[in-house]
């Protein structure tokens, strides 16, 4: 199972500040929008796991976006928000989505489909537009999300999280890990390769002509 805390010390600060606020305090609304499956107890010195069975899943669709000035306005709300209802976003990125208040659709479902560090299938199906928050950290850079294959904008809500605006219908979402970095360096490695190839094919060329001048 993935651990909460990670398998390191160091966390990431906006994590770490949920740790500092509410997750060593137990509360249990931030552990939900975490995703917390399984809480360790401890029994008498006997450390066993017990389900959550509140653990708001993978992603859920929320039927409004709070809107808070600054970073510190956004933790603090996290206190007592219906997360499962409810998503606190930042007014850098309130003016990238449509709407506020968004219709639930009971039937819609969001699930899941495959999980890789670098990359997260999920499938989506509301009769309305829609609101997604997804249990994963939002990065800044690096990270990309495609509906059906367009580009869309990621936001980051509830502090910490990812949010998305989704159309109505059914759809395919996908988050990729694409750093600029790797395709510069990917870009570099392959016109290093065609220079190298090519520098061979001209040392065989000129070996091949000058032992042909030889020989004549």
């Amino acid at each position: 199972h993935q651990s909460l805390g990670g398998h390191h010390g160091a966390k990431p600060r906006r994590m770490q500040d949920l740790f500092d606020f509410y997750i060593y305090k137990g509360n249990q609304g931030v552990l939900n929008m975490l995703n917390v499956r399984y809480n360790i107890v401890n029994n008498e010195g006997n450390l066993f796991p017990q389900r959550n069975p509140y653990a708001n899943g993978p992603a859920w669709f929320v039927e409004k976006l709070e809107v808070v000035q600054n970073d510190n306005e956004a933790i603090l709300k996290l206190n007592d928000l219906d997360t499962k209802n409810v998503a606190i976003i930042e007014t850098e990125f309130a003016s990238e989505v449509s709407s506020k208040v968004f219709q639930k659709d009971s039937t819609a479902t969001i699930q899941l489909k495959s999980y890789q560090p670098n990359e997260l299938k999920y499938k989506s199906s509301s009769k309305a537009e829609a609101f997604a928050v997804f249990s994963e950290v939002y990065y800044e850079n690096g990270w990309n999300a495609y509906i059906d294959g367009t580009e869309a904008n990621i936001l980051r809500v509830d502090y910490t999280l990812r949010g998305l605006e989704i159309p109505k219908g059914d759809h395919e979402i996908i988050f990729k890990f694409e750093p600029q970095v790797v395709k510069t360096g990917s870009a570099i490695v392959l016109g290093s390769s065609v220079i190298l190839m090519l520098l061979i094919l001209g040392g065989l060329f000129y070996e091949f002509k000058n032992r042909n001048t030889k020989d004549a």
